[in-house]
């Protein structure tokens, strides 16, 4: 199984989610929250928190797990961990050549989006 940590950024009642590139494995140009995968032996708020940093040049605190979501897509077996942050600075967002764009968006301009299946998982969880 993968495991596949992912970040809830907030600023005020909207999340930032980031447009996947056309290029993307799973899911290509669908908006997703920002996050990635672990290393090797890496505890995964520290994990979540680096990888946030290299995506999206921003320093956060990992607050919570707020979700795991599990499915199989493509025959893969997929574990997302969604966890809530707290900003440590201005948001100043400069994107990694893995997306193409990033929003601010509310929860109901999120349910118009293509987005990943596990931002649906999480909102159902979170209303």
């Amino acid at each position: 199984m993968k495991v596949i940590q992912k970040a809830v950024v907030m600023n005020g009642d909207k999340y930032l989610v980031l447009l996947r590139s056309a290029r993307a494995s799973f899911f290509p140009e669908h908006w997703d929250f920002p996050g990635g995968k672990l290393e090797k032996s890496e505890n995964p708020f520290l994990g979540i928190e680096r990888e946030i940093f290299e995506e999206i040049g921003l320093r956060i605190k990992a607050t919570r797990v707020a979700g795991i979501y599990e499915m199989i897509i493509e025959n893969t077996s997929l574990r997302f961990v969604v966890y809530e942050t707290k900003p440590l600075e201005t948001y100043n967002i400069i994107l990694s050549p893995e997306h193409s764009a990033f929003r601010w968006a509310t929860r109901d301009e999120l349910l118009t989006l293509r987005v990943e299946p596990h931002i649906l998982k999480y909102l159902e969880e979170h209303p």
